[in-house]
């Protein structure tokens, strides 16, 4: 079987331009319905605090929780691959080939996402048929299939596996055709992917329930691409994550205007003449309004997730525990907190166009609270200057002294 850290890198660089142009683009909507007419809609925005409201903080958060969690565990075996290697010297070479990669975001890097976010977007806008449509599903359903085996595979390498008394022949070998040899765990976590994958391609269209599976696998999107992209240091998230946000706040309130009214972005999201929603972004319904949902684009996830993430590694090099010297904590805060901006915009309506760019309000709640703690407790340098050290080390240099620091009780 293909190895996962190859075929994870594959997955991470292909969704990245699928994300960039569309996910980015999916933004916070109220719950909708099919009732009453467009100017009804524009005057008396539908949203009310409602379950899909609950279950789209519940979703969101409870998928960086998990996320954050997933990153200390990463860091803690990079660290500890990173001080063996330091203490044998260079250690046997031999071994990296089993590590798992990662792409660290550059500055260069971080522009161009936003520049690949507004072609992608663009083209897809101008592209959109029934025709590209079913292409961009069949992609996502081969992404979808790919992050789901990533995440089943590290469910089991981290949690069931490690338990006593676990079933042995989950670690038995077989030979596939084409695939290779792999490990029974391997194997389910692929059956898996495929199974939900299949099942939401086949009844999206009709069956209630389809969103659980799109929720599913995207939320095993998200996860796999914050597993394999990181953010290797506080001034790349400070770059990165406001273009991101100017971007979001052009297409939502700007582009309009260009277009004489014709959001690209929302068309976009919502499939245009197709009637089919993309599948980037989560849909999650009002369970006490048939046909009511609401919706919360991945990269309304993943891109604050990125700043999580490193919060939650810069925790682990450090050994920092505890709610008031840990950066994972405040961070989440501040993304629950900018998610309840959102929905209050939501609520209000702000630019009459019954959506939001939720990362208007998600990046400065999550950004500067991790700034202004940084500072006050005299970590802002460190993080504005020094990289992550096992992703220094990924990327050809030692690390040495940065590592020090993370060795420290």
């Amino acid at each position: 079987m293909v190895r996962r850290g190859v075929a994870a890198r594959a997955l991470l660089l292909a969704f990245l331009v699928l994300l960039a142009g569309v996910g980015l683009a999916s933004e916070s909507s109220p719950q909708q319905d099919d009732s009453g007419t467009a100017g009804e809609k524009a005057r008396h925005p539908q949203f009310v605090f409602d379950s899909s409201t609950v279950l789209i903080f519940v979703v969101a958060t409870l998928t960086l929780v998990v996320a954050g969690l997933s990153s200390r565990t990463q860091t803690r075996s990079e660290m500890d691959r990173l001080r063996q290697k330091l203490s044998d010297g260079e250690g046997d070479r031999s071994s990296e080939g089993e590590e798992e990669p990662a792409v660290v975001v550059s500055e260069k890097m971080a522009v161009f996402i936003v520049i690949q976010a507004t072609v992608g977007l663009l083209l897809m806008y101008f592209l959109l048929s029934k025709i590209f449509f079913t292409i961009v599903l069949v992609f996502y359903a081969l992404i979808a299939v790919q992050a789901i085996w990533v995440q089943s595979t590290f469910l089991f390498e981290n949690v069931v596996l490690k338990k006593a008394g676990s079933p042995r022949w989950l670690e038995k070998s077989v030979d596939l055709p084409l695939f290779g040899r792999c490990q029974m765990y391997q194997l389910i976590s692929l059956l898996l992917g495929l199974a939900v994958s299949v099942t939401w391609a086949c009844v999206r269209t009709w069956a209630s329930w389809a969103w659980v599976l799109q929720d599913i696998s995207g939320i095993c999107v998200i996860l796999t691409i914050l597993m394999f992209l990181k953010l290797p240091s506080l001034r790349i998230a400070c770059i990165l994550l406001p273009l991101i946000m100017m971007y979001d706040v052009f297409f939502v309130y700007i582009q309009p205007l260009i277009f004489h009214n014709e959001s690209v972005m929302k068309k976009v999201a919502t499939g245009g003449s197709t009637h089919e929603i993309l599948p980037m972004a989560l849909i999650l319904p009002n369970l006490g309004r048939p046909g009511a949902f609401a919706l919360l684009g991945y990269g309304d996830i993943a891109l604050p997730g990125l700043l999580i993430c490193y919060a939650a590694s810069y925790d682990e090099v450090h050994r920092l525990k505890g709610l008031l010297k840990t950066y994972a904590p405040i961070e989440l805060a501040g993304y629950v907190l900018g998610l309840a901006a959102t929905y209050a915009a939501l609520a209000l309506d702000i630019g009459g166009q019954q959506g939001q760019p939720a990362l208007l309000y998600l990046v400065p709640a999550t950004l500067v609270p991790m700034l202004v703690a940084a500072h006050l407790r005299g970590d802002l340098k460190d993080m504005m200057h020094a990289n992550l050290p096992f992703l220094e080390a990924r990327g050809g240099s030692a690390g040495q002294g940065l590592l020090l620091v993370g060795e420290e009780d």
